[in-house]
């Protein structure tokens, strides 16, 4: 840490509030009635303590048991379906707890303002939703405390996961957010759940060795990252950065998301009482290709044109009409009172596959064995002993070798493949014990398995933010911004207050199983 502590009292205090809390938690998940299907991103809250959590990608939300909460209620919401309320005390710490909420929306075969009974185009909603940024949002300075994770996920399990309380100073929406500053004010490797060494950094497929192991993504290329997880996070706010670069095929939201997308129906839900416009839509063929395919939705409210939601999807094209999530981004912004009832931000959750080498891979297919035939006087015989039987067409290829004797090249005469051998006759050569070397390339076995490619890892890459609250005046005793390097590598804020910030761990599937 780069600054002092100044009382070890007050710190010891405030490790108590993020860290020490009561061990037993209401574990619930939140469930398309319609559909059985988990909910993401739903809003839990308390309604008298009027503190909350979102649910993951999952569906699944925790809340402390706190004696304090026995009197309240709970109310979950979430944009196009009815909001439930219930006493907490109906929460059961024993067992995961499924609340089922009931969609509601209407498909319009036109869209009118009622003012003027004109028809909307989709595209003109969007136009004016735009053009209402500057109006609907903070263009003042405003700050906000949130919970941050960032983990990788394989088979359900959360891999890797790290949990922050981040304080962030947004310059407001007439600024960039590159001018925007942030605190960490807590930030945990959580070891309660699998770690794994896996690299930060990514490269492209064309880049990777055979050992590498940092990460890749099949037929994306990714920019200089700089920054951190919080940093790349906050870049794919498209909203917040409505007027820069935010992330393909939406580029800057102001220019270029009417123009690169086609939009194919609107839909009239309700987020609570308030009738926003879901308004679908797919990014252009021409942009994207054959290889993949982008779709989408963002929410608008009539009125004031204020935008509340966006989610943004990629997906992988694959054979017979199939297709696999490449990256899924959500934002979500709501009303906010504490800064006069503009739009802010609630949410963001962005995620991506990647795949990475498997280093510990000893099933690959390579050479084993090999050496030259000292039983044949009259060639110069040289056998290669594969781990799997290769494919007769490829490894007979003359092209796929280069043979030296000492630093000389010669010629390669013939080839014979047997079984997992390959029996290479070259120009013979004179001298004693001569220094062979042999470069194989291009070459598959019988089940197409690449020479020396090992297996790949898959796994999907989540960062997400959740906001608590806006505004509030935090006094802090040891202040230090956030700086371009790794958040493990970022000095941590001390404040003076007894004021607790909920880490929304998610459940550990491997434990509760």
């Amino acid at each position: 840490m780069r600054h002092s502590i100044l009382t070890g009292v007050i710190w010891m205090v405030n490790v108590i509030l993020l860290f020490s809390q009561p061990t037993n938690y209401f574990n619930g998940k939140v469930i398309n009635s319609a559909t059985n299907v988990p909910l993401p991103f739903a809003t839990v809250i308390l309604k008298d303590n009027k503190q909350g959590v979102y649910t993951n990608a999952d569906g699944d939300f925790r809340i402390i048991c706190d004696p304090k909460f026995q009197s309240d209620s709970v109310i979950v919401t979430c944009i196009g379906f009815k909001r439930v309320g219930f006493s907490i005390k109906k929460l059961n710490d024993k067992e995961i707890n499924k609340i089922y909420l009931t969609p509601v929306t209407y498909l319009l075969g036109e869209i009118k303002v009622l003012a003027s009974k004109k028809k909307l185009r989709a595209e003109t909603i969007i136009r004016r939703a735009i053009h209402n940024i500057s109006r609907n949002y903070p263009n003042m300075p405003f700050n906000y405390i949130s919970y941050y994770r960032d983990y990788q996920k394989k088979n359900e399990n959360y891999i890797n996961l790290n949990e922050a309380i981040v304080q962030t100073y947004d310059s407001g929406f007439s600024q960039l957010s590159t001018l925007n500053k942030y605190r960490l004010l807590d930030f945990r490797l959580n070891t309660d759940f699998q770690r794994m060494n896996i690299s930060p950094f990514y490269d492209t497929i064309f880049s990777i060795e055979n050992d590498c192991q940092n990460k890749f993504i099949k037929y994306a290329k990714l920019p200089d990252q700089g920054g951190n997880e919080l940093f790349i996070l906050m870049v794919h706010d498209a909203i917040r950065n409505f007027k820069a670069e935010s992330f393909s095929f939406i580029h800057s939201f102001s220019r270029d998301f009417i123009a690169n997308h086609v939009f194919t129906g609107i839909t009239q839900v309700y987020n609570n009482n308030l009738i926003l416009y879901k308004i679908s839509f797919m990014a252009k063929p021409l942009l994207t290709g054959d290889s993949i395919k982008i779709t989408g939705d963002i929410y608008i409210q009539p009125k004031d044109y204020s935008i509340h939601k966006l989610e943004y999807s990629g997906y992988y094209l694959l054979k017979g009409n199939l297709d696999k999530k490449m990256f899924n981004i959500d934002v979500e912004y709501g009303y906010e009172n504490s800064i006069g009832s503009l739009m802010c931000l609630k949410y963001i959750s962005f995620n991506n596959i990647f795949n990475v080498v498997d280093t510990c891979d000893t099933t690959y297919f390579r050479v084993i064995k090999s050496h030259l035939d000292k039983k044949d006087l009259s060639n110069s015989t040289l056998i290669l002993e594969f781990s799997n039987a290769p494919d007769v067409k490829s490894a007979s290829n003359k092209d796929c070798y280069e043979v030296f004797f000492e630093d000389k090249k010669v010629k390669i005469i013939n080839i014979n493949v047997v079984d997992k051998k390959v029996i290479i006759n070259v120009k013979p050569e004179t001298g004693e014990s001569p220094r062979i070397t042999v470069s194989v390339r291009n070459i598959i076995d019988k089940n197409g398995n690449i020479l020396n490619k090992k297996k790949n890892l898959e796994f999907y890459q989540y960062r997400e933010l959740f906001v608590q609250e806006y505004n509030k005046t935090l006094p802090l005793y040891d202040s230090c911004y956030m700086k371009n390097v790794p958040l493990l590598q970022n000095c941590i804020s001390k404040y003076i207050s007894n004021k607790t910030y909920w880490m929304n761990t998610p459940i550990n599937v491997k434990t509760d199983k």
